[in-house]
């Protein structure tokens, strides 16, 4: 677990220098993997860009000079990159990503709220292949996913939850993040706060939830309360070996 927690700062470093990460806000997500080989995963609720400061960078607007100025503003060059084009605080801009983004299959829903909030409905499902990650971000240079699953040597797959870690486990080195540049602990951003569910028929090796897993027949079912005192050591974490 200690090394889970390493590996999380390590992912999340270049996107806390760019001052911003895109995070859950409330949700309910389920993943089922199951011996056939098939998978089903879906993700109801908010998305957010969490800012290093409450009023987040300027839209793009006013004239020529005045854009481009922004434009050349390497902060916002390197949100921009990061993160396919959104930017935050730009509210035109972050509802014109938000329509890109439901173009692609499996965003069922991808509204744009304000306050660089999003709420979104994912669902997608087949039969697994190699690894899978949500969300995936088309033009962005860096993936921090809300849920990984990622086949191991031995055909074991992992299931890992970097961004659901919560607000706690980034307390030190996101603390101006999280309680706005001035140092006001009265945020926008919204509290991580849902429920994630793995539902299969495989052999569970591994898996860290508080209370187990529950057996119902061939079927297991593990269930974790995700909120902002959630550390790397209590994201959602299972390995589980399949059949097939």
């Amino acid at each position: 677990m200690k090394l889970f927690a390493k590996l999380f700062v390590i992912v999340a470093a270049p996107l806390l220098l760019a001052g911003c990460l895109l995070i859950p806000g409330k949700f309910e997500s389920q993943l089922r993997l199951m011996n056939d080989g098939t998978y089903s995963f879906t993700y109801n609720g908010q998305m957010q860009l969490a800012s290093d400061n409450d009023k987040s960078m300027p839209p793009q607007s006013g004239d020529s000079d005045e854009v481009g100025q922004k434009q050349s503003d390497p902060k916002r060059a390197a949100m921009s990159e990061i993160f396919g084009g959104a930017v935050p605080g730009d509210d035109e801009g972050l509802k014109k990503f938000a329509a890109q983004l439901a173009k692609y299959d499996g965003w069922n829903k991808v509204e744009y709220v304000g306050d660089n909030l999003f709420e979104v409905e994912y669902a997608m499902s087949g039969n697994f292949d190699q690894m899978f990650s949500f969300p995936t971000i088309p033009g962005a240079i860096m993936q921090f996913p809300f849920v990984q699953i990622v086949r191991r040597s031995g055909g074991e797959l992992e299931i890992l939850t970097p961004a659901m870690a919560g607000q706690a486990s980034l307390a030190s080195p996101m603390a101006p993040m999280m309680m706005g540049a001035s140092g006001s602990k009265e945020s926008k951003m919204q509290p991580i706060d849902g429920t994630f569910t793995i539902v299969t028929d495989g052999e569970v090796l591994v898996n860290n939830t508080q209370d187990g897993l529950t057996v119902s027949g061939s079927t297991k079912n593990m269930r974790w309360k995700v909120d902002s005192t959630t550390g790397p050591d209590g994201s959602p974490r299972a390995i589980i070996k399949l059949a097939k």
